[in-house]
């Protein structure tokens, strides 16, 4: 299902200069919950987006979210709690998790998304366990963002107030006195001047700027490159107008990647990377050819660390057909909702120049310019330790539940590096979305939500994100910034 997006004749001409009573910067996960929740508390509201429709960066992502104690975990016998969330939030993410942000959300993560996202329709269809967690806690939505996005979206339409202003790029937010009091956008050679008590900043994060991830993303500075994993118009817009107003930041190196992007050969000259999923039984292996990692540790915090130790920061993944056979690339081009499509995946097998394929292990060593034997060596005792019932690899401790050997033919390597997915860092807010200045005091009539703002209040992950804490918090601050702007 897919929004209807508003057509020029369909949408309301603003004038040159114009007042609401909310102003929100950014259709996406936040921009568009913010919106949502301001409209239905009788604002009259402003919608600014560069872009030509709904979605942002969310309406590409998977859509999982970090829920704790929900029904679904309840009906599949799964005991959780908000205390025990709390503190696998606070283990994982370090020393600067946002504490009282966290446990707002964790709080708030049933009703306000579980329950309410139920009741809109979107179907909870998956549980799954991931890094950190001590029971499942990623909660996925049929459809993926992408369906999450388009229902919000059709409801939004339904709502009266709402002034859609696509295709206009913000430039920047007036400031009268201490006080911020409207956006200053432009479409062509058009200026819109949008005066409003309160404007929300929801433009998302920077992970689609190549020279921002090269200033920030210091952790990588070692590697032969670095993808863009951001949305479309991740680009920092929302960052370069915020600090014009004095506005405080805090975490900007926190750039989560992830450790298996490859180059999207269908936009080479763009730098952006495809995220590859579902190919348990991988084993990764560095420029000499040898293996170097529990490869089902994926995540930033483990997989992309163990990636950067290598020669360049980068890696081959190493797999077979059978494994092939079920890959998916997390990819709007790659995906229907959340189903893969499964013609375009073989295709980046086959036509990708960061893909080698081959009849033999030793030919595909040949392929990708590493030693034989030591990928002879990785292939042969990860399928040793398969065939002799082990549950885990004795050389990295890999679980092999469910790992088949690596022995069907064609054998496959696809070329790793790091993927700038998403900001853990990012404005800094109070309880309430409003920003404060770099002296710590709000700055009055200025909020911001998602991961403009660290997807809530500024670092709510801390140095490390559980799986799920960018989709469902980025949400859930937009619906605090709606209510806030409008009180």
């Amino acid at each position: 299902m897919t929004a209807h997006t508003p057509t020029a004749e369909e949408r309301d001409i603003p004038a040159a200069e114009q007042r609401t009573d909310v102003v929100v910067i950014g259709t996406g996960a936040a921009g568009l919950s913010c919106a949502i929740e301001a409209a239905e508390r009788g604002a009259r509201v402003v919608v600014i987006d560069a872009a030509p429709g709904f979605g942002g960066t969310a309406s590409g992502a998977g859509g999982g979210t970090c829920i704790a104690g929900s029904p679904l975990q309840e009906r599949l016998g799964v005991h959780d709690s908000v205390d025990a969330a709390l503190d696998d939030w606070i283990a994982w993410g370090g020393d600067t998790v946002d504490v009282p942000w966290a446990e707002r959300y964790l709080r708030a993560s049933t009703p306000l998304l579980f329950d309410r996202m139920s009741e809109a329709g979107i179907r909870w269809v998956a549980l799954s366990p991931h890094e950190g967690n001590r029971v499942p806690r990623w909660h996925q939505p049929e459809g993926g963002g992408k369906r999450v996005m388009a229902l919000r979206a059709e409801h939004a339409l339904t709502l009266p107030g709402i002034t859609w202003l696509f295709d206009h790029r913000a430039r920047e937010l007036v400031r009268t006195g201490g006080r911020v009091t409207g956006v200053v956008a432009t479409r062509g050679e058009r200026t819109v001047e949008v005066s409003a008590p309160a404007v929300v900043v929801a433009t998302g994060g920077f992970n689609n700027s190549a020279e921002l991830v090269a200033a920030h993303a210091r952790q990588a500075a070692g590697a032969e490159r670095v993808l863009l994993g951001g949305g479309p118009g991740a680009k920092g817009e929302g960052i370069r107008m915020l600090e014009a107003v004095d506005a405080r930041f805090t975490e900007l190196d926190s750039v989560w990647m992830y450790p298996y992007g490859t180059p999207d050969y269908l936009q080479p000259h763009t730098g952006r990377g495809l995220a590859v999923r579902d190919i348990e039984g991988e084993l990764w292996i560095n420029d000499e050819g040898t293996r170097f990692h529990d490869e089902s540790l994926r995540g930033g915090a483990t997989g992309t660390v163990a990636l950067l130790a290598q020669t360049n920061g980068r890696a081959w993944s190493v797999f077979d057909a059978g494994v092939a056979a079920r890959m998916t690339i997390a990819d709007p081009y790659y995906l229907d909702g959340g189903v893969s499509i499964r013609e375009r995946v073989d295709e980046f097998l086959r036509a990708s120049p960061h893909v080698e394929s081959a009849r033999t292990v030793d030919e595909l060593a040949d392929r990708v310019g590493v030693d034989r034997r030591n990928l002879q060596t990785a292939v042969a005792d990860i399928n040793r330790a398969i065939a002799a019932g082990l549950d885990r690899d004795p050389d990295f401790g890999k679980p092999l539940a469910g790992i088949s050997p690596i022995d069907r033919a064609p054998y496959y390597a696809v070329r790793f590096y790091p993927m700038a997915r998403k900001n853990l860092g990012g404005v800094r807010t109070d309880l309430d979305c409003r920003v404060l200045d770099t002296a710590d005091r709000p700055i009055d009539g200025l909020f911001a939500a998602g991961e403009v703002a660290g997807m809530a209040g500024g670092h709510i992950n801390g140095h490390a994100a559980l799986e799920g804490t960018a989709f469902g918090p980025s949400m859930f601050s937009g619906i605090i910034a709606g209510q806030a702007a409008t009180e």
